[in-house]
């Protein structure tokens, strides 16, 4: 039995017959190298699954642009005679071919370099007052006739920066149309009419050469007040109100009007809403609005006294004063604010008071988006044939 032990032991653990011995181990799939654009297999899949080929989305090449015609013969001049405005638009076909034009003066856009400036103020309308398209003022601009248009450029270099610039020596260059939609992108400014050819290129926007503002006459200071021998030191008031007011609607219209003592004495004076006016300079013209009844009974509690050098600041609603005349039309209003005491006086209660006139030496502007009025938009026209 001892013999029959190991060949027993032999043939239970030898492979059959026939058996292929076990193949060799081979290297890590990594490193074998794959053809470029060979199925990947799946890290930790079954042998023989691949990962899905992926999708290539095919993108068809770019057509083409569409061959431009010639460009349209068209010139834009700025008449700037003033450094506050009007100012005057000139829009001019020198060419022989009619084009249609986009005739908005809401589309200026004013490039204001002013002297020893390195880049200009660039000054244009809010977009809620500019046009959204080219649908809603469009001229037919024959061979050799022009357009033109006034504007306020208050209304459009608004800032304190840009009102600042518009003065002498500032140099200006208007551009009409849409700058910022360059590259036929966009609404253009001149297009081409349909069926009229040769068919011109299109235009985003046009721009004028730089004109330079022109010096005007130094504005009047007022008056100094008259020193007498038995008064050597008199009444000194300055009276000015915001720059600036850029306002939605006219509804609730608030200006502040500030009253100052640059004398040498104290003053005591009625400084109230009814003792205030304004001068207004609109679309509907030129008026004065006031207080609507007269000044009420004196009262001491009506009256403050202003030291040297002090100030006094009211808050008024310009509605209370103007109505809605002057804020008919979206534009500009100009305000000038005054302060009258002349009916105001305090000799009744037996009060020594400032009984007199003052004027802001300085106007405000009011840039009003929306008028109170119904929308009115006027369609362009010609000017006269040469």
């Amino acid at each position: 039995m001892k013999r029959l032990a190991p060949l027993l032991a032999a043939l239970l653990f030898s492979p059959a017959a026939g058996a292929q011995p076990p193949p060799a181990p081979t290297p890590a799939a990594a490193s074998i190298p794959r053809p470029i654009g060979a199925v990947q297999p799946l890290a930790g899949a079954a042998p023989g699954t691949t990962q899905p080929r992926p999708q290539v989305r095919r993108v068809a090449p770019k057509a083409a642009p569409a061959p431009a015609g010639p460009k349209p013969d068209v010139k834009l001049t700025l008449d700037a005679p003033t450094t506050h405005g009007p100012w005057t638009v000139h829009v001019a076909n020198a060419g022989d071919i009619p084009v249609r034009l986009v005739a908005d003066a809401r589309l200026l856009t004013l490039e204001l370099t002013p002297r020893g400036a390195r880049k200009p103020l660039r000054c244009q309308l809010p977009v809620d007052m500019r046009p959204a398209d080219d649908t809603e003022r469009t001229l037919v601009l024959p061979p050799r006739r022009s357009y033109s248009e006034s504007f306020e450029p208050r209304m459009y270099c608004f800032g304190e920066r840009e009102l600042e610039a518009l003065a002498a020596t500032t140099i200006v260059v208007a551009r009409l149309g849409w700058p910022e939609r360059a590259n036929g992108h966009g609404p253009h400014v001149v297009s081409a009419i349909e069926g009229v050819e040769p068919e011109v290129a299109a235009l985003s926007d046009i721009a004028s050469p730089p004109v330079s503002l022109p010096d005007e006459p130094t504005p009047m200071a007022p008056p100094e007040p008259t020193r007498t021998a038995e008064d050597p030191d008199p009444v000194h008031l300055a009276l000015a109100s915001s720059r600036a007011v850029d306002a939605q609607t006219a509804e609730n219209l608030a200006l502040t009007v500030t009253l100052r003592n640059d004398g040498k004495r104290p003053v005591r004076l009625r400084f109230r809403p009814e003792t205030l006016g304004f001068d207004v300079t609109s679309s509907s013209g030129v008026q004065h609005c006031g207080w609507p009844t007269t000044p009420s009974a004196p009262a001491r509690d009506y009256f403050s006294t202003l030291a040297p050098g002090g100030a006094e600041s009211i808050t008024v609603i310009l509605g209370d004063y103007c109505g809605r005349a002057p804020f008919e039309r979206p534009g500009l209003v100009v305000l000038r604010p005054n302060l009258d005491t002349r009916k105001a006086s305090g000799a009744a209660i037996g009060l020594k008071t400032f009984d007199g006139v003052v004027i802001a030496a300085t106007p405000s502007v009011v840039r009003l988006h929306q008028g109170n009025g119904k929308p009115h938009v006027e369609r362009p026209r010609l000017d006269p044939a040469q």
